[in-house]
């Protein structure tokens, strides 16, 4: 790897750091540049500016994510295994990146608006993913038909506010709560057709939605205190 790319790396992971622990507005070029030990003219021979900074420690994060989507999403399997593998996936991102992850929804107007705008477009991009496989999944007569919108932002609800409250050193690894959260989703969409339950018998579609929306919301509250505990 050549000598300027090992620096900027540096620099992005030392900023990475110094952002993750501090807040966003609290680091200076200065505070990145002592962190490595060069000075503050050297690191604009890496960066234009502040901004330039910003966005390489969240736009290749997001960048590298949106890669990892595609792959683990576009892999055979049938739908409920590929949608298993994106809450997988999300939950994966988030715990790898939880402070950034957390910079990223308590801190936004402080980023870039490229930034900003690449996250969006990384949401837009997961939730069409997500939509696909569940109309997959309804046309396959694996899922019940559901509105699709309401389905992507429950899954997306579950998995996004472990920024809030996991922690590493917690009692449930992400992998096992990963494998909670996909039981739930795949629970509350699982089609009568394929013999499996998917909630009061008696209930209309939008009251069905309502239902297992509660259900995920209590269950993932119980997850937190568990894991808290």
């Amino acid at each position: 790897m050549p000598k300027g790319t090992v620096m900027q790396d540096e620099l992005i992971k030392a900023a990475t750091r110094l952002f993750q622990t501090r807040g966003i507005r609290a680091v200076s070029l200065q505070d990145i540049a002592e962190e490595v030990g060069v000075t503050k003219a050297a690191l604009y021979h890496y960066f234009a500016n502040r901004d330039d900074l910003l966005r390489h420690v969240f736009g290749d994060w997001l960048k590298r994510d949106i890669e990892k989507l595609d792959a683990v999403t576009s892999a055979p399997g049938t739908t409920r295994e590929r949608l298993r593998r994106y809450v997988h996936h999300h939950i994966s991102c988030i715990t790898e990146n939880i402070e950034l992850y957390g910079l990223t929804f308590s801190a936004e107007s402080e980023l870039p608006p490229e930034v900003r705008a690449e996250f969006r477009q990384f949401k837009r991009e997961s939730d069409l993913v997500v939509q696909e496989i569940l109309r997959e999944g309804v046309r396959s007569g694996e899922f019940v038909g559901s509105d699709e919108n309401a389905t992507v932002f429950a899954i997306d609800g579950m998995c996004n506010w472990l920024w809030k409250w996991y922690h590493s050193s917690g009692t449930m690894s992400p992998e096992q709560i990963a494998d909670r959260f996909a039981d739930l989703v795949l629970y509350g969409l699982a089609s009568r057709d394929g013999g499996q339950t998917e909630g009061p018998a008696d209930l209309g579609r939008d009251e069905l939605i309502r239902y297992h929306t509660r259900a995920i919301r209590f269950h993932n509250e119980r997850i937190e205190a568990l894991t808290t505990e």
